[in-house]
């Protein structure tokens, strides 16, 4: 279970809180903490480069020890002694600049595999100018994770006790099929739902002829663990967060009633448009309309056009409203966002209206766009850049190529993505 202090998590504490630790046998190094005196490796000279590598690869092998395992904190700048909290030293950071302190640290973890696990840092400045640095480091399911040395042999490593130990080939194993078992349940989930629209029969509109509609789908990662599940009814009527803005880019009525899954707004629009929108006590978010909202026609003889700047807006609006909403109960948990559209085929993604033809004649019934990744809900720059990409994938699945916005999209990713490489 993860250590807290005064009731409060490790990334709460102060200075105080911190005196708690020292010869408390209450907080002895275990499975989920950690203490070291210091990044050893900022301690040794720069022109001894194979200790400073040494030292950098330990520090690697701890953190995938504990995202390997169930996660935890690394104290940094608090001695220990026989596993207890000795002595808080400190560790002096430049200028007190914690944010370049903590990128330099991030860099030399960006080349633990398959990514750099989700961390967050805690900074306490002392009463001597120096700080405690604790480290966050949470297991998910990209689970096991390594770092590379040389291409001769893989070590991994996870928490046991106090102390990192190598992983068995049974552990690996589970956790790669793990790894694997959450990429086809977000495919099995989101067919289960298309066939459930499809054989619903009141979702049409009166003048259509076959099932067309859109589902957004916000799924985390935790939804098949049944020990993350929270009741959302309860949680909108104590005022922990609220559905409606959620749900309002495509649903006009804030008229949300509890279900068996959690909560459930339904309705139709003065066209007799079906919508239905709900949140799931497993975090899952659905939004339903039919395509047909999103659909139009310059002439009664012209091609079927998609709208789907409008239909991007809606879109936008219920991630944005989900981000805020959903923040004060769920800031650690990756995402992933989903756009499928059903009854696509033939309809005109965007058509260039000044003579070189058609552009992005979707060539298929149903459209399930890939899953985009949201690792951190709240960090702005991961959170926009995760936007983006769906944004790109979801432009593409429409066959759009000739899209000014799309251009710039993928600039804007390709060119934070270089940015990105070149401060590491």
């Amino acid at each position: 279970m993860f250590p807290k202090i005064n009731n409060k998590s490790l990334l709460d504490c102060t200075e105080e809180d911190l005196q708690i630790l020292i010869d408390n046998p209450d907080f002895r190094e275990n499975e989920y903490l950690d203490y070291k005196e210091n990044f050893a490796y900022l301690e040794i000279p720069k022109e001894n480069k194979r200790v400073i590598d040494a030292k950098k690869a330990d520090l690697k092998s701890d953190v995938c020890a504990f995202a390997n395992s169930e996660g935890g904190y690394i104290v940094y700048g608090i001695s220990d002694e026989n596993g207890c909290a000795k002595e808080t030293v400190g560790i002096q950071i430049e200028n007190d600049n914690t944010d370049k302190f903590e990128l330099d640290i991030r860099n030399v973890l960006n080349t633990i595999v398959p990514k750099s696990p989700y961390i967050i840092f805690h900074f306490v400045k002392l009463n001597t100018g120096k700080f405690v640095v604790v480290m966050f480091i949470k297991h998910d399911s990209f689970a096991p994770y390594t770092h590379i040395v040389d291409n001769k042999g893989y070590i991994m490593y996870k928490r046991s006790g106090n102390e990192n130990r190598i992983m068995t080939y049974t552990e690996l194993k589970n956790m790669f099929n793990h790894s694997l078992e959450l990429d086809k349940e977000i495919i099995k989930f989101r067919n289960e739902r298309v066939n459930f629209y499809n054989a619903t029969e009141d979702i049409l509109r009166v003048d259509e002829s076959q099932n067309r509609f859109i589902l957004l789908h916000i799924i985390p990662e935790t939804f098949l663990d049944s020990s993350y599940n929270r009741n959302v009814f309860m949680l909108e009527k104590n005022h922990e967060f609220s559905s409606y803005p959620i749900f309002e880019a495509f649903c006009s009525t804030n008229r949300s009633v509890p279900c068996v899954d959690g909560l459930r707004c339904c309705g139709t629009t003065p066209s007799y448009s079906r919508y239905e929108c709900r949140i799931n006590n497993n975090g899952i978010v659905e939004c339903f309309t039919p395509l047909s909202n999103y659909l139009y026609s310059i002439s009664p003889n012209d091609d079927i056009r998609l709208d789907h700047n409008e239909l991007w807006k809606s879109i936008e609006k219920v991630l944005d409203a989900y981000r805020s909403s959903i923040m004060n109960i769920n800031t650690d948990e990756r995402v992933f966002w989903c756009i499928t559209i059903c009854g696509a085929k033939g309809v005109i993604g965007e058509k260039r209206d000044y003579g070189i033809g058609y552009i992005g004649n979707i060539d298929r019934n149903l459209l399930l766009c890939s899953p985009t990744v949201c690792e951190h809900l709240e960090d702005d720059q991961a959170f926009d850049i995760a936007k983006k990409n769906l944004h790109i994938e979801f432009l593409l699945s429409l066959g759009i190529k000739y899209n000014e916005m799309l251009n710039q999209l993928i600039d804007e990713v390709y060119e934070k993505t270089n940015v990105d490489t070149d401060t590491r």
